[in-house]
């Protein structure tokens, strides 16, 4: 299994992991807090409490190293994933000229270039989207990171509790950590809750009653709780709608001033490909899997278990250009599901049903013929 180092040394880049250091030097505190001033001083001196102390101390430190390991595999290990090279789609033909050192030769080269899908996001004229900084296609839910300088795969956010992008290989381990962190800061503040007022009627004759360092845990545990809580609901519905951080923000802002999606569409009964664009009354979750658990199968797997154990492995897909000398100088005709493999994503039975209307209404802004096409469009 190849690791994949997603930091990514530069001027400046060690500020993105100066909230991360907070947040580890806060547990760090907290932890010590809890095990020695309220389970060791407090659970098991003053009340006798010595198996109910010595379980949530395990528990707490327990979940401290969980939590721990799962950040070291979303920034360290695993990362968001890459887009693998995607050459341009075989629109235009692509045969060329190239003059050798003998004027009277002339050497036929062809270049890479990948079948056309069925669909596919592109601009009003039909051309899918380009990624300048890493020459390559972008393609759907595809969004280049300038923190990690590469095309990072269904881009989720960048989280900066954490210090790296979110996207389609580290976005379970996202989700894991903020259900563990979650159920962390929950067995740290209960129990200070629950055995405060005991504290306080046994301290009534010393002054503080409660040690200063319970009540700033308590307060950090309550706030880290309700952060982490929130975060997880909110990633737990966008994965019940099939849908990112990003794209909500981004379909909130279209709906709010006018902007659209537009995808081109190769119609097989008219053999010709259609622009077709969707205005912000039109917009919906273009992904959506009919159901809520295909949905967040579709971001946490298809084994169900994985989704509790904290172990992600990168996606290890080799993408056939790589292979070569020159990302584009080859006879090769690829399929875009051959070169991107399990980062391929697929549009909705109901998002291609409404295209087929528009294009039945003459709902569309232009028509073009892809030479890719001739030999049919791969599904």
């Amino acid at each position: 299994m190849a690791l994949s180092w997603n930091i990514r040394i530069g001027r400046k880049s060690w500020f993105r992991f100066v909230l991360p250091i907070i947040v580890l030097s806060l547990l760090c505190y907290g932890t010590w807090a809890y095990c020695h001033k309220l389970c060791y001083e407090q659970v098991d001196k003053q009340l006798h409490h010595k198996s109910v102390a010595v379980g949530l101390i395990c528990a707490v430190c327990f979940l401290d190293v969980v939590v721990v390991f799962i950040w070291f595999q979303i920034v360290v290990w695993v990362g968001p994933g890459t887009q693998p090279h995607v050459a341009p789609f075989l629109i235009l033909p692509i045969a060329s000229k190239e003059k050798t050192s003998d004027i009277s030769q002339n050497t036929s080269v062809e270049y890479d270039a990948v079948v056309p899908p069925r669909c596919y996001q592109s601009d009003p004229h039909g051309y899918p989207i380009w990624c300048s900084q890493c020459q390559s296609l972008k393609m759907e839910r595809t969004h280049h990171s300038s923190e990690l300088g590469h095309c990072i795969p269904r881009f989720d956010h960048y989280c900066m509790w954490i210090g790296t992008v979110i996207g389609r290989d580290n976005y379970r381990l996202f989700v894991q950590f903020a259900a563990y962190f979650s159920a962390l800061l929950l067995i740290i503040w209960v129990p200070i809750c629950v055995y405060i007022r005991t504290i306080t009627q046994l301290n009534h004759s010393h002054t503080p009653r409660l040690n200063a360092n319970l009540i700033t845990t308590l307060v950090f545990a309550i706030l880290g709780w309700l952060l982490t809580t929130s975060l997880l609901g909110s990633s737990i519905f966008y994965m019940s709608r099939n849908k990112t951080s990003l794209e909500a923000i981004i379909d909130g802002k279209r709906k709010k001033f006018g902007t659209r999606k537009i995808f081109c569409y190769y119609s097989e009964a008219n053999r010709l490909r259609f622009v077709v664009e969707f205005d912000r009354s039109e917009f919906h979750s273009f992904w959506d899997k009919k159901t809520i658990f295909a949905n967040i199968k579709d971001f946490m797997g298809s084994n169900i278990l994985m989704w509790i154990i904290p172990l992600g492995k990168p996606f290890t897909f080799p993408c056939e250009s790589d292979d070569k000398g020159s990302p584009f100088q080859s006879d090769q005709r690829t399929t875009l599901a051959e070169i991107l493999g399990p980062y391929e994503e697929t549009l909705s039975d109901y998002t291609i049903q409404a295209i087929e209307d528009k294009i039945s209404r003459g709902e569309y802004l232009a028509t073009l013929r892809a030479s890719g096409d001739d030999s049919g469009p791969v599904y």
